[in-house]
């Protein structure tokens, strides 16, 4: 077996029978120059090339941990940034639902309801959505989206149209997202069943940065409230106040006069949205499982390592190489493997989140195109911290022993 040369400046770690020279914690008194740092980087290298079947598995056991993670935390990341910049504007203060509604679409405000809190003092402009889910064509999934001025929703969600032109009210018109016409194969002109009794035509395709309303259908209230049964009704109450600074006043008034719906400040919209918080709660769960299955995968792979090298180690500590040197040496073959299990496992979310939008037509809405670079910095900051936390434990153990103790070792 081929070992890094004795280093120029070095001083034997090791003292027979002690463990390591000097203070007796290894390293500190060794200058390391860079051509050292290159010598670790390449006998590190080798070490993982040398085992290559170990590091294969290895390197895929990680690639499929950070892929879930890439997955699950794009998902929730998605929804919730999506949701709350698209309510998060400055014209509108407070949002209302019905009190115990778990989401938009199971919430119901009535036509008094609603005229009685835009009637009260403070409130400036109102706007009405009404929120459902309808299966189509037997299986697929979307979103309806009633709304009462196409205009000012279209600017608020940056809708744009990419084929067609946007609905007119009065009519039996409806624009579809672009991950809906395209799983339900619709184009302009076409007509859609949306009931038993109701029928619209197609008059336009569109696209948002909302990603999960890229999965819908949006028509004029009336006819999202006649699709839905839910005639008079509402899902969401926007307010517009003439004094911003008397927000947390009204939200207070609206809820103490009003028992049976739930207002809320603006800013705090994805709490009002349950299921959104799920996903939150749940990407973090994740998180924190992924990040101790990762780090028990390299755990486990440099704990054989280093037993299975432990006179490799003590012929280097009799070379002259410090324990600093020797625990870098693993420090580096385990970031080389978390970091490229890392890289792999980001590339590979793009086909898996594909076949998932294809596969899955239940839950293709919540599901973005590709993963952000927010995900992509997370992914690496945890991939440095499952390198340091994986290696610290075997190398330090590892290189506890003296070196005639390692130079016997079988």
């Amino acid at each position: 077996m081929a070992f890094p040369a004795r280093p120029a400046v070095c001083r034997p770690l090791f003292r027979k029978g002690t463990g390591v020279e000097g203070d007796g914690t290894g390293g500190g008194r060794l200058s390391m120059d860079l051509s050292m740092y290159g010598t670790i980087a390449t006998y590190a290298l080798r070490n993982i090339l040398r085992t290559r079947l170990r590091s294969f598995f290895t390197l895929s056991s990680v690639a499929l941990i950070m892929m879930l993670y890439t997955v699950v935390t794009s998902i929730g990341d998605s929804l919730t940034q999506q949701v709350a910049a698209a309510v998060q504007q400055e014209d509108l203060s407070i949002v209302i639902q019905s009190r115990y509604a778990p989401t938009p679409a199971s919430s119901f405000i009535d036509e008094t309801t609603r005229d009685a809190i835009t009637a009260l003092d403070g409130v400036q402009s109102h706007q009405g959505v009404l929120i459902d889910r309808k299966r189509l064509n037997g299986k697929v999934l979307v979103f309806v989206l009633g709304v009462t001025d196409y205009a000012v929703v279209a600017q608020r969600l940056g809708l744009k149209i990419v084929r067609g032109q946007g609905f007119r009210n009065g009519r039996d018109d409806l624009i579809v997202g672009e991950k809906a016409a395209r799983v339900l194969g619709l184009d302009v002109g076409q007509r859609l069943d949306l009931s038993s009794t109701i029928e619209a035509t197609v008059v336009g395709v569109y696209s948002t940065w909302i990603n999960f309303l890229n999965a819908g259908i949006i028509t004029d209230l009336g006819t999202a409230q006649a699709l839905s049964g839910k005639p008079g009704t509402l899902s969401l109450l926007f307010l517009g106040l003439k004094d911003v600074a008397a927000t947390p006043a009204l939200v207070a008034r609206i809820n103490r006069q009003f028992p049976d719906v739930q207002a809320t400040q603006i800013e705090q919209i994805p709490e009002l949205f349950s299921h959104l918080k799920s996903f939150f709660y749940f990407s973090k769960i994740v998180t924190g499982l992924i990040l101790m299955i990762a780090v028990a995968v390299l755990l486990n792979t440099f704990i054989m390592a280093i037993s299975e090298r432990t006179r490799e180690i003590g012929i280097l500590g009799a070379i002259g190489w410090s324990r600093r040197m020797i625990v870098s040496v693993f420090l580096v073959e385990s970031l080389l493997l978390s970091l490229t299990g890392s890289l792999l496992g980001f590339l590979s979310a793009y086909p898996v989140m594909f076949l998932l939008q294809r596969s899955f037509t239940s839950v293709y809405m919540y599901i973005p195109v590709t993963p952000g670079p927010k995900v992509f910095l997370s992914l690496l900051l945890m991939s440095l911290v499952i390198g340091v936390l994986s290696i610290l434990f075997p190398a330090l153990y590892g290189t506890r022993i003296s070196v005639a103790e390692a130079i016997r070792h079988e």
